[in-house]
């Protein structure tokens, strides 16, 4: 029914011929005012459809068309067909003529949707990451009813909402949210069907025929036609009712929502891939209703939060819904998950962008197979004074690791930001600790690591150890998980004078190879680290020499592919014995601690007047 002096948006033709006249007029009329016209033959839940959709709608749009478009299969007649041409700028007649780039639409009955028909398009199109419309429903009724649809603008009060039985993180901006915890204890029947939704996605364990939300279910029973006796069905088809309470069904039909997501398993498969007869297929069922865009699943997939919040926000700035849920699942589904039946909806609104995540280089992996060395490979004993600090560190890397955290703004920034800081203090206090211990354990990885490890073929390094001779590297693959890989760098003279994990920080030094007791051997180290950030760098000397080094330590920020210099000045004693020393210049950053090992000789001092020199400085 139509309100007193309001043109209706849709008008109902039961037969075929006052349909096509209608289309030809309608697509005549150049004052955007005639109704949109809709073949529902004797079919009166599609005039439900109709007359549920009066809210949801406030007028017509011209909807950006396809690309190309292209028919399958024979179970369309002309005009409905006619009244879709213009959703698509070009049209061809073969899947196989369809090009390589640009959208595609699909338009045809949910029988043609086989896999044979268009799986290769559905492949295809993911993998070029290009957008796929489907345009379908149970019969050329449900057709005539989508294609209608999308010439209708949303209604601007519309609500956007997200109804999840799963998510039990805090509501999501943007968006009228109902949790885990909301399902459990609010009426969601009432509150999915009394309101009107622009878009709302339904999120919860299901199959082809269900969505479950906790006491209620989204049910795809339709009241057309009956079961093909040839075809399985749910328990409610042999008369055995339903799993779930009956008076807590929530038909998909009746949703009055412009954008409807179903994110369950097989919410939508193509025809010859449904476990069920189409009478109760959840897809079919929401194309019957007032939605214009339905959002569904072919097949199973890992949707969570990540991927809600891709589509609540992503496709908001019209993308394809469907395809940026499917590019946020890569991650964990590398396939084709989530199928968009209809265009861009009306319903979509723009939402604000995320806030920019500056910790998004932070190298997750690296960092937790470097903390899981320290931790858990017998290098440290347990009462190892950071180690507490190193095991909170890694349960709150576990707790990220889970894409549900990672990948789910608001959540997953700070939290990967709160790790980035934490590393960045851990680095600091290492080196600390080894600025006061020059025995502290950390520095005996190259050993206890490397009798655990399993040594690849050599390689010419393009730079010469500090005797001036070649230097020759190494890859050291751990033998268990626990055991970081590590690169030994080896001269034939002065030994393994290079130690660092994979990736770890490259320390360059250049200091003169001889120095009199009583006098300063000035070091400077060149530092360059796999990751821009805050390098510490350090000296550590023998215990058996009698000298120190300042400063303690210096911290220099320093950005990939770059380098910065750190001044050192080593004091020797008086005192110091004159024979062969070497001191040991360090580097901690992400966790990982790179060493050189530099020989030098001390000489006794020079008789006063004598004018000796230490030997130059060599690189």
């Amino acid at each position: 029914m139509t309100e007193p002096g309001q043109d209706p948006l849709f008008v109902a033709h039961e037969a075929l011929p006052g349909y096509a006249e209608a289309v030809s007029s309608w697509l005549a009329d150049d004052t955007d005012t005639a109704a949109i016209p809709v073949w529902t033959g004797a079919r009166g839940d599609l005039l439900d459809g109709i007359a549920l959709a009066r809210p949801v709608y406030a007028g017509r749009r011209a909807p950006e068309p396809a690309g190309t478009g292209v028919v399958v299969g024979t179970s369309l007649p002309e005009e409905v067909r006619r009244l879709a041409a213009p959703l698509a700028r070009t049209w061809v007649t073969k899947v196989s003529d369809l090009p390589d780039t640009g959208s595609v639409l699909v338009l045809g009955s949910y029988a043609d949707l086989r896999a044979d028909a268009v799986q290769d398009v559905v492949d295809q199109t993911y993998a070029q990451g290009r957008d796929l419309f489907l345009l379908t429903g149970r019969d050329a009724h449900t057709v005539s009813w989508v294609v209608a649809k999308q010439y209708a603008n949303a209604a601007p009060h519309g609500e956007t909402g997200m109804i999840s039985e799963l998510d039990t993180l805090p509501a999501a901006p943007g968006t009228v949210w109902f949790g885990a915890e909301d399902v459990r204890h609010k009426d969601i029947q009432g509150i999915a069907l009394d309101r009107v939704w622009r878009r709302v996605l339904f999120h919860g364990n299901g199959k082809d025929d269900q969505l479950n939300l906790g006491r209620f279910t989204l049910c795809g029973l339709s009241p057309v036609g009956e079961r093909d006796p040839g075809l399985p069905g749910p328990k409610c088809a042999y008369g055995l009712g339903c799993t779930k309470p009956e008076e807590k069904l929530i038909p998909a039909r009746r949703i009055k929502a412009a954008e409807l997501v179903l994110a369950n398993c097989f919410s939508g498969p193509l025809t010859d891939y449904a476990m069920y007869d189409p009478k109760y297929v959840i897809l079919l069922d929401a194309l019957d209703g007032p939605a214009q865009t339905v959002v569904a699943t072919l097949t199973a997939c890992d949707g969570a939060r990540p991927e809600n919040l891709a589509w609540l926000t992503e496709s908001s700035t019209g993308r394809n819904a469907a395809r940026a849920i499917n590019d946020r699942m890569k991650d964990i589904n590398p396939y084709p998950s989530f199928v968009q039946i209809g265009l861009q909806s009306g319903g979509v609104v723009e939402q604000p962008a995320p806030v920019a995540d500056d910790t998004a280089g932070f190298p997750l992996h690296t960092v937790g197979a470097r903390l899981s060395g320290l931790l858990d490979s017998g290098l440290l004993r347990e009462d190892y004074p950071l180690r507490p600090r190193l095991r909170q560190l890694s349960d709150s890397m576990l707790r990220y690791a889970s894409r549900i955290v990672a990948l789910s703004p608001p959540d997953g920034p700070p939290a990967l930001a709160a790790i980035a800081e934490e590393t960045k203090s851990l680095d600091l206090a290492l080196a600390h600790r080894i600025a006061k211990h020059h025995d502290d354990a950390v520095l005996q990885f190259p050993t206890y690591f490397g009798e655990r490890s399993t040594a690849e073929e050599p390689v010419d390094l393009d730079w010469l150890c500090n005797c001036g001779r070649p230097l020759r590297s190494y890859t050291r693959r751990g033998r268990l998980p626990v055991i970081a890989d590590t690169v030994q760098g080896l001269c034939a003279r002065c030994g393994d004078v290079v130690n660092s994990p994979v990736d770890g920080t490259e320390l360059r030094v250049t200091a003169p190879e001889e120095v009199e007791a009583g006098t300063t051997l000035h070091v400077s180290i060149t530092v360059a680290p796999h990751r821009t950030g805050t390098v510490n760098t350090g000296i550590v000397l023998p215990m058996y020499l009698n000298a120190r080094a300042l400063p303690a330590l210096s911290r220099k920020e320093v950005r990939a592919g770059e380098s910065a210099r750190c001044d050192f000045a080593i004091e020797i004693a008086a005192e110091a014995a004159p024979q062969a020393y070497y001191f040991t210049p360090y580097a901690v950053h992400d966790l990982g601690v790179s060493t050189r090992r530099v020989h030098f000789t001390v000489s006794p001092p020079a008789p006063a007047g004598s004018g000796r020199s230490p030997g130059s400085p060599t690189a």
